[in-house]
């Protein structure tokens, strides 16, 4: 499932073949995992078995022999079938598996908002293009005395709003890289927010 969905998440950015990197950057740098892992890490190196110590002292006087002096008592108790490590070891790893399973869930969700902006300012570029071609040849037009020179207010207006609509966009897109690479990449913010821009650049 988790392959179907990075497949998905990445269908729509011209840059999918860098989701790979971006995932591993995420895993390795993000805060959170970043300190699943070291707990992770730290109960793997606990010991298999405990050996319990037990240290006593005894005077050795019963009714019957008298005095004999003090005596020091020492036991060791070692468990022979003692499975509780190796229960929290299985615990310890559960929880970090599920953790990266969370993070991969949630940032590929959003790389797929990131996408879907993407395709968007992709949509708004060509549009805009498409209008400023058309004013150029309604301009054309026009100065061959086919048209009246109004109907180039109206090409005019098209154009603009088309090239505000395309800037806006842009901007949310950028503003979002930003977003997401501080909000995943940790120390490496810079580096995914690179990997971002080359996911959804066109």
């Amino acid at each position: 499932m988790l392959a179907c969905g990075t497949a998905e998440a990445a269908a729509d950015c011209p840059g999918a073949g860098r989701l790979q990197e971006a995932l591993r950057l995420v895993e390795t740098a993000n805060p959170v995992l970043r300190a699943e892992a070291r707990a992770f890490d730290e109960a793997q190196r606990q010991r298999d078995w405990s050996a319990t110590l037990k240290l006593g002292y005894d005077t050795n006087t019963t009714l019957e022999s008298g005095a004999k002096g003090p005596r020091g008592l020492l036991s060791v108790e070692i468990p022979l079938f003692d499975r509780s490590s190796d229960l929290e070891k299985a615990e310890a790893r559960a929880a970090y598996v599920a953790e990266v399973d969370a993070t991969r869930t949630a940032f590929l969700a959003d790389i797929r908002s990131l996408c879907e902006l993407a395709a968007e300012v992709g949509a708004l570029d060509e549009y805009r293009a498409f209008n400023r071609d058309r004013t150029v040849y309604r301009q054309e037009r026009v100065d061959e005395g086919l048209d009246e020179p109004d109907v180039l207010w109206t090409e005019f207006d098209a154009a603009q709003r088309a090239e505000n609509e395309f800037t806006a966009a842009r901007g949310r897109l950028e503003a979002l890289r930003l977003t997401l690479a501080r909000r995943w990449g940790g120390p490496q913010w810079q580096r995914l927010r690179a990997l971002l821009e080359a996911m959804t650049s066109r």
